[in-house]
């Protein structure tokens, strides 16, 4: 297990939002109010990550791109529950200024607040 670094991450989520960005501007002709707007992006963002942990991929487009994917620390594919709980919390370290990602650069297995809390690891995919 060859854990992801924090630069390997943040490109993965950079492809992620060049990916999302034509859908939340599709979304934008059909909805007015811009609180609404940004609720239903944060609710896409948020099952998009969901559904992509939670299957065969192991991760999102850009996770897949970047070569690297999201298990359960004992290396089992992450549940549909589990991917959405970490998600959730994944949120929570967006939300404090990023504070829960400043642990990859502290952690020796380069682990997020939301990987730490869920018990999860990002790893490299070389059969991918």
């Amino acid at each position: 297990m060859h854990p992801v670094g924090f630069w390997t991450r943040l490109m993965a989520h950079n492809i992620d939002l060049i990916v999302m960005l034509p859908v939340y501007y599709l979304m934008s002709f059909f909805i007015d109010s811009n609180q609404i707007l940004i609720w239903l992006c944060l609710v896409v963002t948020y099952l998009y990550e969901v559904i992509a942990i939670a299957s065969s991929w192991s991760g999102t487009l850009g996770k897949k791109m970047m070569k690297i994917k999201v298990t359960n620390d004992d290396l089992t594919p992450v549940s549909p529950w589990k991917s959405a709980l970490r998600a959730f919390v994944k949120a929570f370290s967006v939300l404090t200024l990023f504070i829960g990602y400043l642990t990859i650069v502290l952690h020796p297995q380069k682990k997020s607040l939301h990987d730490l809390v869920m018990k999860t690891s990002v790893i490299f995919s070389p059969t991918d």
